[in-house]
């Protein structure tokens, strides 16, 4: 079994080097043959990178988080992602959740990617991502889980008519997720959202010694955390929560 846990991990990690490595070459405007035919190279000296260099979390740590060519320092995004999405697939395996729910991790890794480097995510990426959510829930389709998100939701948008608090793309995000989860699962989903995204928010004002008005916060990747602990254990934590509170 030990094995097989660590084929599950090394797959959510390598696909999470291969996505990351795509994007990347999106966003340097590759054109699209190169982004699966043109091998890696290191962007400071252009050196094409050995098999090690590459496989994920190992190359990193192997090269003391440097390229071996030319001593150039590499981004730690990139093996704590890995790291993550492994983590978060073997979770799911260890769990027996759903095979779908693979499908919509990956589409939360890249659209967090996009949310932690440009503060937005893409419309058509986002439409996608709602288009996916809704199919999968009319395939297992329960009425219960879609009033509570729609409610959330609704609920949020009137709040940003009044005072912009989050963004359109993370509203679809919250209501797409929701109808994929239970009552009890949403309600610790969106409030631990919340509580982690306002941590990292007190955090990073004090580091930075910035105002709250001038902080920017990727709410993606706290609603992608906050979707898998749920997904997972939100069942769990709902039970703790109503027996210390007696209810």
């Amino acid at each position: 079994m030990i094995i097989t846990y660590m084929c599950i991990f090394c797959i959510g990690a390598a696909l999470a080097s291969f996505i990351n490595a795509t994007l990347y070459r999106i966003e340097k405007k590759f054109k699209w043959k190169e982004l699966l035919t043109q091998s890696s190279h290191c962007e400071t000296c252009k050196h094409s990178l050995s098999w090690i260099d590459l496989f994920p979390i190992l190359g990193f740590l192997i090269n003391q988080g440097k390229c071996k060519y030319c001593g150039a320092k590499i981004n730690p995004y990139y093996p704590i992602s890995e790291f993550l999405l492994g983590t978060v697939f073997l979770l799911f395996f260890l769990y027996s959740i759903s095979f779908y729910f693979y499908i919509i991790i990956l589409f939360l890794f890249v659209l967090s990617n996009y949310d932690i480097k440009e503060f937005g995510i893409p419309k058509n990426l986002t439409h996608i991502f709602l288009g996916l959510c809704l199919l999968i829930f009319a395939f297992t389709f329960d009425i219960t889980k879609i009033y509570l998100p729609v409610l959330i939701g609704i609920s949020l948008l009137i709040i940003n008519l009044l005072k912009k608090s989050f963004g359109l793309g993370d509203i679809l995000l919250i209501l797409g997720l929701g109808i994929l989860l239970s009552k009890e699962q949403f309600v610790i989903f969106f409030w631990l959202s919340v509580i982690i995204a306002l941590l990292y928010s007190v955090v990073f004002i004090i580091v930075k010694k910035i105002s709250i008005k001038k902080a920017k916060v990727p709410m993606v990747p706290f609603l992608s955390i906050a979707f898998v602990i749920s997904t997972v254990y939100g069942e769990e934590i709902w039970n703790w929560v109503l027996k210390y509170l007696q209810i």
